[in-house]
């Protein structure tokens, strides 16, 4: 009955809720938690279900050679703190919460969606032909939704919760390995510089490819559709050939379901204008979505 007392203080903005109690049976003193939401919190039925990755360094970018793309290079230690990021693409279902309840956000473009609802058939597809802007309002609505503070990941982030190994110390070429396997991506038939057949064109349900997780479980990592993340396109300290796109042009990562062997490396960085969904301008392409991380 007083916590009650005191938290109606509390909503009206008064400031005797803090008078002191002078007596309580809890350890730790603790009446209230004034927090919309806790990290105990159930996850709410439209909120991406996300995974813990551990704070330490992880090994970014790829080794110079002479198929690599100099904007990979060189490879370098980053030491992150701790966060947590989707284990999953936002799919169109989830997106589609964000739509109904925001009646000045555009649809995604081009992929199918009709009358501000998504393809029934895609529920469960990846969320494409949104745009880097698109991503940042959704993740401002899930933080103001869920009273936990979600954002696009960096892309080291991305890229440690892709392909870091931790219990061996090393950066995989792809999530589950160096070993390049058509089998664990929704992507190429086969490991070839020079191109080759593919096996789809379009994405698929995410989660469809459980062996093609990265080491900390997150799916669809690569090949299923491109991520925004939240960096402006810079070249790594000591890159044999330089650039800064800072300003201009933010990185995606993952490659998709109709990329050349080259873009569905972990290490692979494609940079493209915020506003646009793919392609040279604004939502004329339909293979970029993003997950979020907290």
């Amino acid at each position: 009955a007083l916590n009650q007392a005191r938290l109606l203080l509390f909503n009206e903005e008064k400031t005797d809720w803090a008078i002191p109690v002078l007596f309580m049976r809890l350890t730790t003193g603790r009446l209230l938690n004034f927090s919309k939401t806790t990290a105990a919190t159930p996850r709410l039925p439209f909120e991406p279900e996300t995974v813990h990755i551990p704070e330490g360094p992880f090994t970014m970018g790829a080794p110079i050679d002479r198929e690599t793309p100099p904007e990979e290079t060189p490879p370098h230690e980053v030491n992150l703190p701790a966060f947590r990021i989707g284990r999953y693409p936002i799919t169109n279902n989830e997106y589609s919460v964000f739509i109904r309840q925001n009646k000045d956000q555009d649809p995604p473009r081009k992929t199918g969606w009709f009358l501000r609802e998504p393809p029934e058939d895609k529920l469960d597809h990846p969320v494409i032909g949104v745009s880097w802007h698109d991503a940042r309002a959704y993740c401002r609505w899930l933080s103001a939704e869920t009273g936990r503070a979600y954002r696009l990941p960096t892309e080291a982030e991305w890229e440690k919760a892709a392909r870091w190994d931790e219990k061996k110390k090393k950066a995989n070429t792809w999530p589950w390995g160096d070993v390049w396997d058509p089998e664990k991506c929704n992507n190429p038939l086969d490991h070839n510089p020079a191109g080759g057949g593919f096996k789809v064109n379009q994405s698929a349900p995410v989660g469809s490819y459980p062996d093609g997780a990265s080491p900390y479980g997150c799916m669809d990592m690569v090949g299923n559709a491109y991520e925004w993340v939240a960096d402006w396109a810079k070249s790594y300290p000591g890159s044999p050939e330089p650039f800064d796109h800072t300003n201009a042009y933010h990185f995606v990562k993952g490659g998709c379901w109709d990329d050349g062997w080259g873009a569905v490396r972990c290490a692979f960085r494609g940079w493209y204008l915020p506003p646009n969904s793919g392609g040279t301008g604004p939502g004329d392409s339909d293979y970029i979505g993003f997950r979020v991380a907290k």
